[in-house]
């Protein structure tokens, strides 16, 4: 498979170290980072965190996970590292690379941020852009992982957006002793 906008990343990555090393952090570790982040916003948000929050952040990952197991054996797409015969930049297994579950997660965070707050969702898309782009650049996805794990996301998010969750929930504490 040639996917010349991977294979791109990954030259620059190759053969610029400071490149390399972005493409590291941003592929492995700034999903946690974002995950610290999303805690840090609940805390602020406590108040403001209902049963409804909980309700749509269980939709949209129950959502997701389904159809993450269900297209994973029919989307059978070897990882770049696999297919061109290259030691990836950082740890990869090399199973199916379709989707991408650190794609799929910081999708989801994009969407959970949201939903607390609107305008920490810059900040978590531009996270997760950096995410798919280290992705890429170390040799662990193909463009269709990482696009397939958008749509997935984004098809949770929706669901869960639209779900019509009984109307008490709507003002419902989740954690009434932190408020």
């Amino acid at each position: 498979m040639t996917d010349g906008i991977q294979a791109s990343l990954h030259t620059l990555a190759v053969h610029q170290p400071v490149a390399a090393s972005l493409a590291r952090f941003c592929a492995s570790l700034l999903l946690f980072v974002l995950l610290g982040l999303l805690a840090v916003a609940a805390w602020l948000m406590r108040r403001q965190l209902t049963w409804k929050y909980a309700a749509r952040v269980v939709v949209s990952l129950t959502v997701a996970t389904v159809l993450t197991l269900l297209t994973n054996h029919l989307v059978l797409d070897p990882r770049p590292f696999v297919v061109e015969h290259y030691s990836p930049l950082a740890h990869a297994s090399a199973d199916n690379g379709f989707p991408s579950d650190h794609t799929l997660v910081a999708a989801l965070f994009v969407g959970w941020a949201g939903w607390l707050n609107r305008r920490w969702s810059l900040a978590f898309a531009l996270g997760l852009a950096a995410i798919i782009l280290g992705r890429l650049a170390i040799g662990a996805h193909h463009s269709l992982d990482v696009l397939g794990s958008l749509v997935f996301a984004a098809l949770g998010i929706f669901t869960a957006s639209k779900w019509p969750f009984p109307p008490s929930w709507q003002h419902r504490p989740l954690l009434p002793f932190l408020t």
